[in-house]
């Protein structure tokens, strides 16, 4: 059975955002005029509650297209995935503050780029506390190294007992598959919606950026381009999954100067290991920033070039998907970087 809902049919549930999109920073605001945000597009189904009672629930996303944007128009598009250690937050608002510092949420990043003419899509996705099913396809080759530091710390916030590795691992697990089925959604909707699926990027922040580098390099969702928001990957996994000679997407690594020890520490192998199999990365740091930090927020560059973080965000989605160039166009740079085919998996990770 088909669970994948026609936008069309929702009618309902979409809106003209008027400068409205919720959120504490000023970035992105501007953009929202005369956007069209399209809430609650349901892109799949997926197992909860594995351990107790099984059942599926519904997996959604926003999707904000420009207020003129129709069937066919072939656009770049983003998917974000919210930040929140894999147990808060939502598509619509993932916005923490700490010690003063606060991020912008992944939906004003939708918004934003949504004015610059994209289709972004802001995810739903299952959490740790909902028991989730893992699949059968791991991209974490050891539980056991999953920092849980922020976790721990969140989970107290929350009033949660402490989770084991093995329930964090399989929550990772779960919100790498259900990214990977929005874009398996997005593609399959690609006329109807007005974007290119040759040109789909994945990105988030924190949790989000973790999901989406799982995504893109564990799972081998052919997408174009990844933008990492202090996401973070392991040693092993890195080692394993990116690896010369494999047609896999250029990323965007932005991380805060003074990030969560993990994120700050992976931050220069992230983007060294690309440079030396052969894969296009931009790495870029934002001064005196904690792990929370906004679009508006000045940020530098491996090569000292200066930048706003929201600014580095457009500039590298605007190259790697060809955004200048006519609407509708398919034969593109980031296209022959990803093509879907000879797309080769990483080795089968045994689990005992």
């Amino acid at each position: 059975m088909n669970h994948h809902h026609n936008p069309a049919e929702r009618a309902e549930r979409t809106e003209r955002a008027e400068g409205s999109e919720p959120t504490g920073s000023a970035w992105g605001r501007s953009q929202t005029d005369s956007l069209r945000i399209t809430r609650d597009v349901v892109y799949g189904r997926a197992r909860i509650h594995i351990h107790s009672q099984p059942q599926d629930r519904e997996l959604t996303l926003d999707l904000y297209q420009p207020s003129d944007c129709q069937p066919g128009d072939g656009r770049p598009a983003l998917v974000m995935a919210f930040g929140g250690a894999f147990h808060r937050g939502d598509k619509r608002q993932d916005e923490f503050e700490q010690a003063g510092q606060r991020n912008t949420p992944v939906s004003a990043y939708c918004a934003a780029l949504a004015g610059r003419g994209y289709v972004a899509a802001s995810i739903d996705y299952r959490l740790v506390q909902e028991d989730p099913d893992p699949g059968v396809t791991p991209v974490i080759g050891n539980p056991q190294a999953i920092p849980l530091s922020r976790v721990a710390y969140v989970r107290q916030l929350l009033g949660l007992p402490p989770a084991t590795a093995e329930m964090v691992w399989a929550g990772m697990e779960a919100a790498v598959d259900d990214m990977t089925q929005s874009v398996t959604f997005l593609q399959a909707q690609a006329h109807a919606l007005g974007l290119d699926a040759a040109r789909i990027a994945v990105g988030g922040f924190s949790a989000g950026a973790r999901t989406a580098l799982g995504c893109a390099y564990g799972e081998r969702s052919p997408v174009a381009a990844v933008v990492s928001l202090s996401g973070f990957m392991a040693d092993d996994d890195l080692l394993r999954l990116v690896v010369p000679g494999q047609r896999l997407p250029p990323a965007l690594f932005v991380t805060g100067e003074h990030d969560l020890d993990y994120i700050a520490h992976q931050a220069g192998k992230l983007h060294a290991h690309f440079g030396q199999v052969g894969l296009m990365s931009q790495a870029w740091t934002v001064p005196e920033a904690s792990h929370f930090y906004a679009a508006e927020r000045p940020a530098l560059d491996a090569h000292g070039r200066q930048a706003t973080v929201g600014e580095a965000v457009m500039a590298f989605l605007d190259e790697v998907l060809d955004a200048d160039q006519a609407a509708g166009r398919r034969t593109t740079r980031a296209e022959a970087t990803v093509a879907s085919t000879d797309r080769a998996m990483p080795a089968p990770i045994t689990r005992p």
